[in-house]
């Protein structure tokens, strides 16, 4: 018994179903937009690089605003929890995919910044360590002061770094993914530098420590840390919202905090005690925090904070969040305050009146950058006051 194949033609093979196609083709040109990426807004008069390598590179559906995608990655996660959500984040935009790195980075650019840093200094650890210039630091700011609080400062970067993890895999635009990713892998380049500057003291000094084991006792158990410690612990860990953890790590806590730390402890004290290594570190760490508040800028005051539908009530959740940030971190500067117990005194630059004009230098930088573009009112004497509280 045989079977009896049918040999019709179909579709493209079929004379008469090709015919009805050309037939319907118009005789003008389908497809009139020839431009790439034309999908793309550009900030600029035109699109650059970093645009056309960087916006809507990932699938972002079109029920979020601002995307242009028919679907997720995946369905539904367990617990059945969508690729992106909108649930994610207090805030509101008419356009998530709206931000621009003021720098334009994307990956090449950013790596290739990262090689040169870590050439140039090389150079400079090369003729630091021939030069023998470490033998002016004094012996108590190395061997307490860098071994013991820079080393737990370490911590404090490290810990901000994870909290980007969340933030920069839940947030709603490729754009802010990609900066997100930056200044969080910043933060552990902090880290990273500073653990690095031990290895070296570890190297021209012998009996200097390089484990990390007393900094992590400080950052973990101490007194000076404390206050930072568990602001840093919920920013990472009892944050959801992946705005608020921006929020509250580079536009409160970092910018004041963070800032005082790096510059008017680290940075500003180091002469005086004869170290010239500390500062070239530090230098670098305020490069990122520089890239971070332009970045972090644009996301909150620009797209956010000037957005035309949303921007009002976003601006309000910006000032709710700087209201619960802010306390913790003024505890944190008042707990850092013990270190000065630490430290030789020096006349005019550890004295009570020297430490309240480095603080009021960062409290009046935040109200420039950071409190007037959001309407914030605060009393800065007050806020001294607290920290300065139970000085020596």
């Amino acid at each position: 018994m045989s079977i009896q194949v049918q040999q019709g033609k179909r579709g493209l093979t079929d004379p008469d179903m090709v015919k009805q196609i050309l037939d319907a083709i118009p005789d003008q040109s389908l497809d009139t937009q020839r431009k790439m990426n034309y999908f793309v807004k550009p900030r600029g008069r035109r699109l650059s690089e970093y645009e056309i390598l960087t916006c809507y590179s990932q699938p972002t559906p079109d029920w979020i605003p601002g995307g242009l995608d028919w679907g997720d990655w995946t369905q539904k996660f367990h617990g059945g929890r969508p690729s992106w959500g909108n649930e994610t984040t207090e805030l509101q935009s008419t356009d998530w995919h709206k931000h621009r790195d003021p720098a334009k980075r994307w990956h090449a650019p950013y790596v290739k910044d990262k090689a040169e840093e870590w050439r140039y200094t090389s150079r400079f650890l090369e003729a630091y360590s021939a030069e023998g210039q470490g033998r002016s630091i004094d012996p108590v700011w190395r061997d307490e002061v860098l071994n013991d609080y820079l080393g737990a400062f370490c911590f404090n970067e490290y810990g901000l770094f994870n909290a980007h993890s969340s933030a920069s895999r839940d947030c709603l635009g490729d754009t802010s993914r990609m900066s997100i990713a930056f200044i969080g892998l910043d933060k552990v380049d902090n880290a990273q530098m500073i653990q690095l500057e031990r290895t070296f003291l570890a190297k021209v000094f012998p009996g200097f420590p390089e484990s990390t084991e007393i900094p992590k006792r400080e950052w973990t158990e101490g007194k000076i840390y404390k206050g930072a410690r568990e602001a840093v612990q919920d920013i990472w860990q009892a944050t959801y919202d992946w705005n608020e953890i921006l929020w509250s790590c580079h536009m409160v806590y970092d910018p004041l905090f963070g800032q005082f730390v790096r510059r008017e402890f680290f940075q500003r004290l180091s002469s005086y005690y004869g170290d010239t290594l500390t500062p070239f570190f530090i230098n670098q760490m305020q490069l990122y925090y520089h890239q971070a508040k332009d970045i972090t800028s644009d996301m909150f005051f620009y797209c956010l904070g000037d957005d035309p539908e949303f921007g009002d009530y976003n601006r309000r959740m910006l000032r709710a969040w700087t209201d619960k940030w802010l306390p913790r971190t003024v505890q944190a500067l008042h707990d850092f305050m013990g270190i000065f117990e630490n430290i030789p005194e020096i006349a005019g630059v550890t004295s009570k009146d020297a430490v309240e004009a480095a603080l009021a230098r960062v409290l009046d930088d935040w109200q420039t950058d950071y409190a007037d573009k959001i309407s914030y009112k605060f009393n800065k004497a007050e806020i001294i006051k607290n920290i300065m509280k139970g000085y020596k």
